[in-house]
């Protein structure tokens, strides 16, 4: 068990983390990319698996920038693999990879994949803001920089799986549902028995597995979504901070 007395070693707990974090998600996102369907929702998961890739190698430097002890010969690599495991981004994955195992619909696969994506983001994002509040607390620029630059990635992919579901796979998803329903059926009686349209309830349920949350996601431990912090936001007495070293994100 970890000896942490100190803010700073806390950051260090919290980037040692973050590493077992991404070096898991590196290993889940070739199975997300292979059963996508839509192509643009490949191409996102694809080009977010090189961005993490890079983001590992910004976390190495951050714990360097921390004067992290080394074992000789090994780096930084050697120090963190197998000496902490991220429980929470297991579980996360973990959950996502029995959700694609279900018998789907390629259209209704493609926004499971989406949702299991988000949770990660929304994880990340949380993880990432709290770390970088710390080592700004601390005064530690280049740790700051380095941790601010992979949450505005973060903000950035989830943005973007926001935009596929909204305006593709989730629409495709409704209308596939919607068109099974009605081989089913007989009669002109509504789809959803109580005198409400089809549309209705799985519009709300789709919605509900991708959206961000503009009020839950973006309000707890993130950070700037306008990307590096500003001079005036580096202030101890900042009004957007909270106690526990998350700040909110405030509008782009």
């Amino acid at each position: 068990m970890e000896n942490m007395n100190q803010l700073r070693d806390l950051l260090k707990h919290e980037i040692k983390d973050l590493y077992s974090a991404e070096e898991q998600i590196i290993e889940a996102l070739p199975k997300m990319i292979e059963k996508a369907n839509n192509r643009n929702l490949k191409k996102a998961l694809q080009d977010h698996l090189e961005v993490t890739r890079k983001q590992k190698g910004r976390l190495d430097d951050a714990l360097e920038a921390l004067d992290e002890e080394r074992e000789e010969g090994k780096g930084v690599l050697g120090l963190l693999k197998g000496e902490q495991k991220c429980l929470a981004m297991e579980g996360l994955i973990s959950e996502g990879e029995k959700l694609m195992k279900e018998d789907m619909s390629p259209e209704v696969s493609d926004a499971a994949i989406i949702a299991a994506a988000q949770k990660i983001e929304h994880y990340e994002i949380s993880s990432y803001g709290t770390a970088r509040t710390y080592a700004q607390e601390l005064n530690l620029d280049e740790v700051e920089d380095l941790l601010q630059e992979t949450l505005d990635e973060e903000y950035e992919a989830d943005d973007l799986l926001t935009q596929l579901a909204e305006s593709r796979v989730n629409l495709r998803a409704i209308n596939e549902s919607g068109s099974t329903r009605q081989k089913g059926r007989s009669g002109t009686r509504s789809a959803s028995g109580n005198g409400r349209t089809s549309r209705s309830r799985s519009e709300v349920t789709a919605k509900a597995s991708s959206s961000r949350g503009s009020l839950s996601a973006r309000s707890r431990a993130g950070g700037s979504p306008s990307g590096r912090s500003s001079s005036s936001s580096k202030s101890k007495n900042s009004s957007g901070r909270n106690k526990s070293g998350a700040r909110g994100r405030s509008s782009r």
